[in-house]
Formats: structure tokens, sequence, C-alpha cells
């Protein structure tokens, strides 16, 4: 059981990472959203996804149209 949470949250942190570069984050916010995602996993993409859907919707993008 210990293995299944320490690749979900090593897989978090990789996504994490890759958000915070898409989002234009510094490398010091990256570094510190990949930490996080190790830590605390789900919360951390779910911080990030709102980043993202936010993003979208101030640009006119895809990821913001719900319907």
């Amino acid at each position: 059981m210990k293995e299944i949470v320490i690749v979900s949250n090593l897989s978090c942190a990789v996504i994490c990472a890759k958000w915070a570069l898409d989002l234009g984050f510094s490398q010091i916010r990256q570094v510190l959203f990949l930490i996080g995602g190790l830590l605390f996993g789900p919360i951390m993409l779910l911080i990030l996804y709102v980043f993202l859907v936010n993003k979208a919707k101030k640009e006119g993008g895809a990821g913001a149209k719900f319907f």
C-alpha cells in the first residue's frame, strides 16, 4: 500500500511541475509546486487546475468552456 501512495504522489509532483511550467511560473515556484505535489499530491493538482482554468478563461481558451 505504501508503494501506491509513493507512486501516486510522485506522479502528482511531476504533473504539478509540468503545469507550473505551462503557467509560466518562475523556477522557484515550479520547485515549490513539485515539493508540494510530493507531500500533498492531489490537493496541489486541484490548486494548479484552478489556475489553468482561470488562465484559459482570461485568454478565451477551450479549457474554460464547460458546456
